[in-house]
């Protein structure tokens, strides 16, 4: 959607706001618009008050998530008929997923994931929030050993996931995070990952306790989250969503340490990605972007 300016464009206000949105954090930009209505009774505040809550408020309950996403994924894996017979051909084939297990083992990402999993000799581990099951599948394919889960709140996604898969030890299922102890039982995994998954998530503390829930003591936590940190070098113009799953928060680094560096073998990495200009006004040139990699153990009893 072609960007365009309102009056916002001279407000300071307006403008940190709207750099936040393009930062995919909504609700820090709420933060700003309620700490300013506070002091101020201009409409412009609550009427971007009342956009930013129309776009999370399907986010907020189970059902609403659930389906905001399941049509999401629909919308888009299944937007050309043409991709979704040729998609199918190459996965009867076994093409598509020998292609993702190559290409997925060099992302930075998984590499990472690998080493930990390795690190500690993992025999069962879980990829929280799977989505295709790219992760899962690849580290599956990459080591037989290993007994892979892998849980994901889209139906469409999940029969994805099966549909690729070729591995006897990996296995996906369809749930929220936070009912990963239900289906799975505690303490069940020597390693959990949740790779773009938490930027998602309505309540993050519920999630975050979750996965803890189903590590065992010692176990390894990997999460990633995008790096968007950015700056504006001019007027931003109005924010509307692409699309209807948006993201809830974004991270800083120091956000991630106030939360992550009490716990043991704590570490924090950098990862650099691929900036895409399009994708944002002109006025907005990146500071570090690509992904937060955090990894800590689950303290013992």
């Amino acid at each position: 959607m072609a960007p365009r300016l309102n009056d916002g464009s001279s407000d300071p206000v307006m403008q940190r706001v709207r750099l936040e949105l393009f930062r995919d954090n909504l609700s820090g930009a709420l933060d700003i618009l309620e700490s300013a209505r506070q002091s101020s009774s201009d409409p412009a505040y609550d009427a971007e008050m009342a956009r930013i809550r129309s776009w999370l408020a399907p986010l907020a309950r189970r059902d609403t998530y659930a389906a905001t996403y399941e049509r999401y994924y629909r919308r888009v894996k299944y937007s050309s008929w043409l991709k979704v017979v040729e998609r199918r051909l190459r996965t009867l084939i076994g093409r598509k997923t020998r292609r993702l297990v190559e290409r997925h083992a060099r992302h930075p990402e998984f590499m990472r994931l690998e080493r930990e999993v390795r690190r500690v000799n993992a025999h069962r581990v879980l990829d929280a929030g799977c989505g295709e099951g790219r992760s899962a599948i690849t580290l599956a394919a990459r080591n037989p050993d290993v007994r892979v889960e892998g849980i994901e709140v889209s139906a469409t996604n999940v029969a994805l996931a099966r549909r690729i898969n070729r591995f006897p030890n990996s296995k996906f299922r369809q749930g929220l995070i936070e009912d990963a102890g239900r289906i799975f039982g505690l303490e069940r995994f020597d390693v959990v990952w949740a790779f773009s998954v938490l930027e998602h998530v309505w309540d993050l503390d519920a999630s975050l306790a979750a996965l803890l829930a189903v590590l065992r003591p010692g176990g390894r936590l990997c999460i990633s989250v995008p790096m968007n940190e950015l700056r504006a070098t001019g007027p931003l113009p109005e924010f509307d969503p692409d699309d209807e799953a948006c993201h809830i928060r974004a991270f800083s680094e120091e956000d991630l340490r106030a939360r992550f560096a009490p716990f043991p073998d704590f570490t924090l990495e950098k990862l650099p990605g691929l900036w895409r200009p399009w994708r944002y006004p002109a006025t907005i040139a990146p500071v570090e972007f690509g992904a937060y990699f955090v990894v800590v153990a689950k303290p013992s009893p």
